[in-house]
C-alpha cells in the first residue's frame, strides 16, 4: 500500500452556519469533481410547489453604507478619465473617506465590496483598467448634483435615498432575489415610486427541515410568491445586505415581529422622509381611532399594524406622535408596560430577542410598552404664531 495515502488525513467536510445563531446547521462532503448536487435554495416548504430559485451570482449584496458610496462616487467623479483600482483604493485611505463609522481606515476586503457594489448597480463603470462615474445614467448624474454626506456622517439627502432606491431595483439581482416578492401578481417595480405605491406587504420566518438545517422563507401572503434562503452567503446577501439597504437606508420598508415573535411582516413606505407636519397628522389618525368611552386603550402592536403598515408609514412616526402625547397630554395619556421576558417570549436568540423588542414604545430608557390609553378630551392644539395673533387684532 501506498504509504502516503495510507497516512492521508480523511476528506475535510463544509460546514454551514447560520448567521442568525452561532451554532452549526449541517455538515456536508465537498463534492467531488463531476458531482451534481442540487441547490440548497430549491426545497420545498410544507410539501408548497417549488419555490423560487434566483439566478447564480446574485448573491453579491453586503452590508455597505450609501453615504460612503456616495462619497466615493464624488471623488471617482472628479477624476473625470476614471481611475484605477488601487488608485480609488488610495483616494479612499489619503482622503480619509468614512465607509463605517466604526472602522475609519477600511480593510482590503471592505473596500471591495463598497467598489463591487457601486459596479453591480453601474454607478460606476469600467473603462479599460480604470473605473468612472457613469454620469450618462440620470439617476447617478442627479446623485452628483446632491451634496454628498460628510465624513462621519452616515445620514442621506432624501432624493440622494430616492436616487440610489432606483439603482438599486434598477438591478435584475435585487429585484429577483428580493424586491419581486412585494409585488402583486408577478408585476414588476420600474422605479422607486411604483414600488412605494404598489408593492404590498410580506413575510419571512424561520423554517427547520427535517434533516435539521435552517432556512429564512419569505412569502407574499397575497399572491402566495414564496422564496428561501437556506445557503450561508444567500441569508447574508439578502437579509444583512439587501434587506438593510432597503428598511434602514434607503427607507423603501419597515418591519415588525408578530406578537409570537415568530414571523416578521415588511411592509413598503410611501416616502424615504416623513414631512415635518407627519407627527400631528399621526396624532389626529390615532385620535380619531378612539371609542366614545372616557379611556381609549390602544395596542402598540395594533396601532403599527393598522396604521404604520395600513398607511405605509415607518413606526418612528408612530413613536413620534405617542411622545408628541406625553408631551402634550402627559395626564390624559397612559402606558401600559410589558416585561421584556414576556414580550419576546419565543426568541430563539439574543439578537432575536432584541429585534422582538423593537416593535414595542420605549419612553426614553424606560419599560417596553405594549398598550396606551388616551383620553377622550385630547386633542390637537394648534398654537397661535405671532403672524396670526398680528392679524387677528
Amino acid at each position: 500500500m501506498n504509504r502516503r495515502a495510507a497516512t492521508r488525513a480523511p476528506r475535510r467536510t463544509g460546514t454551514l452556519r447560520n448567521p442568525w445563531t452561532t451554532t452549526a446547521l449541517t455538515s456536508y462532503p465537498r463534492p467531488c469533481v463531476g458531482t451534481v448536487r442540487t441547490p440548497v435554495d430549491t426545497i420545498r416548504v410544507n410539501g408548497a410547489p417549488p419555490l423560487d430559485t434566483p439566478p447564480q451570482g446574485a448573491y453579491w449584496m453586503r452590508s455597505v453604507s450609501f453615504a460612503g458610496l456616495h462619497r466615493i462616487l464624488s471623488a471617482v467623479a472628479d477624476n473625470p478619465h476614471g481611475l484605477t483600482v488601487k488608485e480609488i483604493n488610495d483616494l479612499v485611505l489619503t482622503k480619509g473617506l468614512t465607509l463605517t463609522p466604526r472602522n475609519p481606515r477600511p480593510a482590503p476586503t471592505t473596500l471591495y465590496h463598497y467598489r463591487n457594489t457601486l459596479l453591480r448597480l453601474r454607478i460606476l463603470i469600467r473603462a479599460g483598467r480604470t473605473l468612472r462615474a457613469n454620469v450618462d445614467d440620470p439617476e447617478v448624474s442627479e446623485l452628483l448634483r446632491l451634496p454628498h454626506p460628510p465624513n462621519g456622517d452616515q445620514s442621506l439627502h432624501p432624493d440622494a435615498c430616492d436616487r440610489f432606491a432606483g439603482l438599486v431595483l434598477s438591478n435584475e439581482h435585487c429585484r429577483s432575489s428580493f424586491f419581486d416578492y412585494f409585488m402583486p401578481s408577478h408585476t414588476v417595480p420600474i422605479s422607486a415610486a411604483d414600488f412605494r405605491h404598489n408593492s404590498i406587504s410580506v413575510t419571512w420566518w424561520h423554517h427547520r427541515s427535517s434533516d435539521g438545517t435552517t432556512a429564512v422563507v419569505i412569502r407574499n401572503q397575497t399572491t402566495g410568491r414564496t422564496t428561501q434562503y437556506s445557503s450561508r452567503v444567500s441569508k447574508t446577501a439578502i437579509m444583512y445586505g439587501l434587506r438593510y439597504w432597503a428598511r434602514d437606508q434607503l427607507h423603501l420598508i419597515d418591519e415588525y415581529c408578530s406578537l409570537s415573535g415568530a414571523s416578521t411582516t415588511m411592509f413598503p413606505l410611501s416616502r424615504s422622509a416623513p414631512a415635518a407636519a407627519s407627527v400631528t397628522e399621526t396624532v389626529q389618525a390615532l385620535l380619531s381611532l378612539r371609542t366614545s368611552a372616557e379611556w381609549t386603550m390602544f395596542s402598540i402592536h395594533d396601532l403599527i399594524k393598522r396604521y404604520c403598515e395600513g398607511r405605509r408609514k415607518p413606526r418612528v412616526s408612530l413613536f413620534a406622535a405617542i411622545d408628541w402625547l406625553l408631551r402634550e397630554w402627559p395626564y390624559h395619556t397612559a402606558l401600559i408596560p410589558t416585561s421584556p421576558t414576556l414580550a419576546s417570549l419565543d426568541a430563539t436568540s439574543l439578537y432575536r430577542e432584541d429585534f422582538a423588542l423593537r416593535s414595542y414604545y420605549r419612553h426614553r430608557n424606560g419599560p417596553y410598552i405594549s398598550h396606551i390609553r388616551v383620553h377622550k378630551d385630547v386633542k390637537v392644539r394648534h398654537r397661535r404664531t405671532l403672524h396670526h395673533a398680528q392679524h387677528a387684532s
